[in-house]
């Protein structure tokens, strides 16, 4: 169960870097309900199935908000490092030779 929560927070980082909210929130769904039935049909009562359910779902949703998160704070450094080549060259290339 703990490989499988871990795979779950993984996967949902990485995909927080790369597909739209719906197409995440699709999927959480569908994984959450069958992370429940898989619980249930082990032998766990209809209301743990749910929480089990539950729970992963709330993970997959933190893992893509981080990974959200954490993409568009590396797009902002790579455009901020670009800019700054871009003036840098502009700066050097303006000063008068001579």
């Amino acid at each position: 169960m703990l490989i499988t929560t871990l795979g779950a927070a993984v996967i949902s980082i990485a995909a927080g870097a790369s597909i739209r909210a719906w197409a995440f929130a699709i999927f959480a769904i569908l994984v959450a309900i069958g992370f429940g039935g898989v619980a249930f049909a082990g032998g766990s009562s209809v209301i743990a199935a749910m929480l089990s359910g539950i729970a992963i779902l709330v993970l997959m949703e933190i893992g893509y908000l981080a990974g959200v998160f954490l993409s568009g704070l590396l797009r902002r450094n790579a455009k901020l490092r670009e800019n700054n080549v871009a003036d840098s060259v502009a700066t050097t290339s303006e000063r008068p030779q001579g």
